[in-house]
């Protein structure tokens, strides 16, 4: 008798083990992903000399840290500045290695057609994008519009485009 006494402990044991593991599973599954539900945007516009100009959201508190870009394809870096001598500069030309303290890799020339961008925050939050070059029109030069590469896809004005951005992560 005992031995089946046994036997009902460990099924009843096994099965209430079975429940409490299933409860975690849904309770896991029904939890909000910490974190950006998406990506923040970077926006992309030209310099007046009509190199590619990046902006970059920062939200209350938040600095740039480092930016890169790369070859999308390969993964071969392009440019990599770091320690911005501008406290709270979000607005980077690619190339102009003037306003960093520090500039690990030189701009490499042609640029590849498709570029993959990445700001790395102060609280090692990453914010990237990737795009075409032809995405980018030479028209934008000297202008306060940027392309959102997430979403839109189309040129709008800077302080739109930022307002949105904080609206939306901030």
């Amino acid at each position: 008798m005992t031995g089946n006494k046994d036997f009902r402990w460990r099924r009843r044991s096994s099965s209430g083990l079975f429940f409490l593991l299933a409860c975690a599973l849904l309770l896991t599954a029904c939890m909000p992903p910490l974190g950006d539900r998406f990506p923040r945007p970077v926006g992309v516009g030209r310099s007046d000399d009509g190199q590619l100009r990046f902006v970059i959201p920062l939200c209350a508190g938040e600095a740039i840290s480092s930016f890169a870009a790369a070859d999308h394809r390969t993964e071969q870096p392009v440019w990599k500045v770091s320690r911005p001598t501008r406290p709270n500069m979000n607005t980077i030309v690619l190339g102009n290695a003037q306003e960093f303290a520090e500039q690990e890799t030189p701009l490499a020339s042609p640029l590849p057609s498709n570029l993959n961008v990445s700001a790395t925050l102060t609280s090692d939050l990453v914010v990237e994008s990737a795009f075409t070059l032809d995405q980018i029109p030479e028209d934008l030069a000297g202008t306060a519009q940027v392309v959102n590469m997430i979403g839109k896809g189309t040129a709008e004005p800077e302080k739109e485009f930022l307002r949105q951005a904080d609206a939306d992560y901030c």
